[in-house]
């Protein structure tokens, strides 16, 4: 039994980097316009963000996106691809979902920065 979880774990662990999404795919995925289009606006949210936002808020959201490109992408993309997307289109819909998502967020870290400070 031992072996039998022992090889399973070896097997999610090597199966884990090849699910990334890597620099040269990303340049691919550049490559389709819906997919592009979403990247665009994604980042146009982000500078609007940035520009709007406070300091605190800002030091918050940036680090909960770079860890989302990190590795929330791709875990972001592979629960539309489990739901039988293809690769491109997890990956567009989940840059969407992020999109729609950062405003929304930035308004709760401010919320939850102000209830710091009342404190």
């Amino acid at each position: 039994m031992k072996r039998f979880l022992a090889v399973v774990a070896l097997v999610l662990i090597l199966a884990a980097p090849s699910f990334a999404l890597s620099n040269k795919e990303y340049g691919r995925l550049m490559s389709n316009e819906s997919f592009a289009r979403a990247d665009r606006r994604l980042n146009q949210v982000y500078t609007d963000l940035k520009r709007n936002v406070s300091k605190a808020v800002w030091r918050v959201l940036s680090e909960e996106q770079k860890q989302w490109i990190e590795w929330g992408r791709d875990e972001d993309a592979e629960a539309y691809i489990d739901d039988g997307y293809s690769r491109t289109r997890a990956y567009t819909q989940a840059t969407n979902d992020r999109a729609d998502y950062l405003p929304d967020r930035a308004k709760e870290i401010a919320r939850e920065i102000a209830r710091k400070r009342r404190r």
